[in-house]
């Protein structure tokens, strides 16, 4: 098998031209980076990635701690981060929590004990309080709002974003609203119900609906739902996979939507916009690059930033 040193004499340049090549070190020019790099494909060579690690201190892994791998809600951002982490040759190690906190230790105990240098949570129950004790051994980086300085965090501010949808609802013509959640007590869910009591005048606490992940849950909604005898003629969705499950059941019953409820979604997701889901459009690819990208220089050396994004409207037929 070669070695850097074959790599080396078949490009006709020296070790450490090599090596800064493989580091992605800036001072090389274009046409030895491309001599090196036709060599090692010629020459069949392949990374020693324990090697790399001894000699640079760098895994070239982060951690991304999440607490479902199959949720479509994830999925965005974690395309977001695998196409960054591409383009720095870097390497993602999933890691599923379902929000269970000694799940969530031991991902961040991947960073204590040097096995990825950075960890990205998109979500979780960890407090920051307890987050902060790691970010000695590396970089840290959430989808979420409220972080320390110390912790980078890339997010969108639910409920600024929450108060958009609500003004979506009102301006057409909607004033009975209800909204559905996920998680009851995450700091996402108590911002939105902020917005809502904040923001629509006949707000009422039964119409506030937590608790709900999936889409199963979307269609056992639609069950307690129709069996109301007062029912809102709107609501809305904190996901859109949720808005899915109750939409199909509804239609499957022969419900009119939207002329006997209108259903408004928060994600944006693909397979919303193929379905008519009217939806409040979340850039979480965009989240997932940026908290890489920001982890990524953290660990070169950068501060810790706060980056908060905006959401759009995406109409549908469920309006």
């Amino acid at each position: 098998m070669a070695n850097i040193r074959d790599i080396a004499k078949y490009a006709d340049v020296s070790v450490t031209t090599v090596s800064r090549v493989l580091n992605e070190h800036p001072y090389v020019s274009k046409e030895k980076r491309e001599r090196v790099r036709r060599a090692m494909a010629e020459l069949g060579y392949l990374r020693n990635q324990q090697a790399l690690t001894l000699s640079t201190g760098r895994t070239q892994r982060f951690v991304v701690v999440l607490p479902y791998l199959d949720h479509p809600y994830y999925g965005l951002f974690v395309n977001g981060l695998a196409k960054a982490a591409l383009q720095r040759d870097y390497r993602l190690v999933m890691w599923q929590t379902e929000y269970q906190l000694d799940q969530e230790r031991q991902a961040l105990d991947l960073l204590k004990h040097r096995e990825v240098d950075g960890a990205i949570l998109l979500s979780h129950t960890m407090t920051f309080d307890e987050m902060e004790t790691y970010r000695q051994f590396g970089p840290i980086a959430v989808a979420t709002v409220g972080a320390p300085q110390t912790i980078s965090s890339v997010h969108v501010d639910h409920y600024t974003a929450f108060v958009a949808g609500l003004r979506v609802l009102a301006q057409a013509g909607y004033a009975e609203i209800g909204i559905v959640l996920s998680r009851q007590d995450s700091p996402s869910s108590i911002a939105r119900q902020q917005a809502y009591f904040d923001e629509v005048e006949l707000a009422r606490e039964r119409w506030v609906w937590t608790g709900y992940l999936t889409s199963e849950d979307g269609i056992g909604l639609a069950d307690s739902f129709l069996r109301q005898q007062e029912r809102p003629r709107a609501l809305f969705f904190s996901s859109d996979y949720v808005a899915l499950g109750f939409l199909g059941e509804l239609r499957r019953r022969g419900v009119s939507i939207p002329d006997e409820i209108a259903i408004l979604g928060f994600d944006g997701h693909p397979i919303g916009q193929a379905f008519g889901l009217s939806t409040m459009h979340s850039p979480n690819e965009d989240i997932g690059r940026t908290l890489f990208d920001v982890t990524f220089e953290e660990m070169n050396g950068a501060a810790s930033v706060t980056n908060s994004l905006t959401v759009t409207y995406l109409p549908g037929t469920t309006l």
